[in-house]
């Protein structure tokens, strides 16, 4: 009877350890499904969250184009009159810029005395 006592005893000890253990992957279970199902989640998001990302890309180099100064042409040479202005900075009598600029000699006066008359306080 002992013997009889003593396996039944060891039989529900057993048997009790199975179900703790059956219980402990069905929890398990449980929490793997509960963690793929937030981790699906998230990748979801990531990827609308990228997909907004792009858009917002394509959206500010729009703007970016859009806010650029038009291209400059390229600076041309100084004009005649630019460059007669700038000899008479330097301090060049008439002759000599009309020489220089190819302009009248006439034109280089003015040009000369209207610089000289800005020069004057």
């Amino acid at each position: 009877m002992n013997v009889l006592l003593t396996l039944g005893w060891q039989w529900l000890a057993g048997a009790t350890m199975l179900v703790a253990c059956l219980v402990y992957l069905i929890l398990l279970s449980a929490r793997i499904t509960q963690e793929r199902q937030i981790t699906r989640q998230l990748l979801e998001r990531i990827e609308y969250l990228e997909d907004q990302l792009q858009s917002l890309r394509r959206e500010l180099s729009g703007v970016s184009e859009r806010n650029q100064p038009p291209e400059q042409p390229e600076p041309t040479s100084e004009t005649a009159y630019a460059q007669a202005m700038r000899l008479a900075g330097q301090g060049l009598d008439s002759s000599a810029v009309a020489a220089g600029c190819g302009i009248s000699r006439g034109e280089a006066e003015l040009i000369v005395a209207l610089y000289r008359a800005s020069q004057r306080p």
